[in-house]
């Protein structure tokens, strides 16, 4: 089987890893942790998977599927889909456009939520204009929201009126329109929920992470989770992809109250998330799922085995720096080798990830927005 993966990052790495021992896999990518590592057959690093370059690496090349692994590429190769399919015969890894627009904005996904009894924050778009009205039923602290934005760029925490008003012209301007959302007081952990939920509706496989770590503190990516079982947590979420009429790959991000214990699903990506290792180290491979249902093929079937940590030890060096925690952590931040601990951005069977992650990392300290991501 021939595999396009379209765009890089820990989640393109991921993908080669699960794919590469038993498939042809290539990738669409440009980032140097990606270019040397040895999962992939080809790594079209001048070619973009967001304009015509894709099209015409199709037009040059067969591929039996089409995977996209980032949130830029995800929207453009699912409008696209079935002229993909029918122009180059490769099949589409991705689910359909219609579902991809009910949750690629934070806003409108939001407003599913409250129309179909789904537990999520209080959320309300909000405009210079109507500040005092959204703040009213909102209330503080909260969060400034834009509804498109990757990681945690734009996420601003305000505590009333007077921040509000003061933060969210910029908010605005940089990454267009916002939402005002209940803020959740949980900074300690949230839940990474991946799905895969195939065409006649059946769930075929998932994964749950606790994030225990994150950077940027209290609002970032997962630099520790470990994954578990809860019943109640993957009920929620699957009652949320039922209600949708999904058919694919999700990955939710929830959060839980402290003072109730009550889940909040804040957010859906429609496909693999940067943290897709976790569920390869805990028995579940989603990458072969997705290649073996979109070709119509028998989905492989695997056993979650969870309690595996994972780290990405190049922002958990990060959060080590930062954390008032840092000495009371669970699991220990010195604890870094044993049975059940993997890492994110460091693979045994290809030993260029080991040093091209701090080659990465020490460039994205330096750069805020890509230490948001």
């Amino acid at each position: 089987m021939r595999i396009l993966i379209a765009g890089g990052g820990l989640q393109g790495l991921s993908c080669g890893d699960s794919l590469g021992r038993e498939h042809e896999t290539s990738i669409v990518a440009a980032d140097l942790m990606v270019r040397k590592s040895r999962h992939f057959k080809h790594v079209y690093n001048d070619v973009r998977s967001t304009d015509d370059s894709l099209f015409e690496l199709l037009e040059q090349e067969h591929f039996d599927v089409l995977i996209p692994v980032t949130d830029m590429s995800t929207p453009f190769i699912s409008k696209d889909k079935n002229h993909i399919e029918q122009k180059y015969g490769t099949k589409c890894g991705v689910p359909d456009y219609e579902l991809v627009y009910q949750v690629e904005d934070k806003s409108r996904f939001m407003r599913f939520c409250e129309e179909n009894d789904i537990p999520h924050p209080k959320t309300l778009a909000i405009e210079v204009s109507n500040i005092s009205e959204v703040a009213k039923t909102i209330g503080f602290p909260a969060l400034i929201k834009p509804d498109y934005s990757v990681g945690a760029r734009g996420i601003t925490k305000v505590n009333n009126k007077e921040e509000l008003k003061r933060l969210l012209p910029d908010v605005i301007q940089k990454y267009g329109s916002c939402t005002l959302q209940e803020f959740i007081d949980n900074r300690e952990y949230y839940f990474n929920v991946m799905l895969y939920r195939d065409r006649q509706g059946v769930f075929v496989a998932h994964t749950i992470s606790k994030i225990v770590r994150m950077y940027p503190i209290g609002a970032g990516s997962s630099s520790c989770c470990i994954t578990i079982e809860d019943d109640d947590l993957l009920r929620i979420c699957e009652d949320c992809l039922d209600k949708l009429g999904w058919v694919g790959m999700a990955d939710f991000d929830v959060l839980q109250r402290t003072d109730n214990g009550e889940y909040k699903i804040i957010e859906i990506n429609p496909r693999v998330p940067a943290s897709l290792r976790a569920a390869a180290v805990s028995g579940v491979n989603f990458p072969q799922i997705i290649a073996y249902d979109t070709l119509g093929k028998e989905i492989p079937r695997f056993t979650y085995k969870p309690g595996k940590v994972l780290r990405y030890l190049g922002i958990d060096i990060m959060w080590l720096l930062k954390s008032p925690r840092r000495f009371s952590t669970k699991p220990c931040w010195l604890h870094f080798f044993g049975q059940n601990i993997f890492y994110q951005d460091i693979y045994g069977n290809d030993l260029s990830t080991w040093w091209t992650w701090l080659v990465e990392g020490i460039g994205k300290i330096g750069n805020r927005n890509k230490r948001m991501r």
